[in-house]
């Protein structure tokens, strides 16, 4: 005999599935932690920025002081 289930019953089956499928997936994958490759050059040297004096006919704009509080929105 088939037995007819309600729409939310395979709801739960599906979402219960999808965990699992999830879960299989995230426990499969490994993190690679080798940054060797990637970084900053070890033969780059420090450029600073030009004055303005150094530079005829140009203004730059000033630099940017650094905020003095907490990453806060407000």
């Amino acid at each position: 005999m088939s037995e007819e289930k309600s729409v939310r019953q395979l709801e739960r089956e599906l979402k219960a599935a999808r965990i699992r499928e999830k879960d299989e997936h995230d426990r499969n994958v490994t993190k690679n932690r080798d940054y060797s490759v990637g970084g900053i050059d070890p033969k780059a040297k420090h450029k600073s920025r030009p004055n303005t004096a150094n530079i005829p006919n140009v203004i730059l704009l000033p630099s940017k002081k650094t905020k003095r509080k907490e990453n806060i929105p407000y």
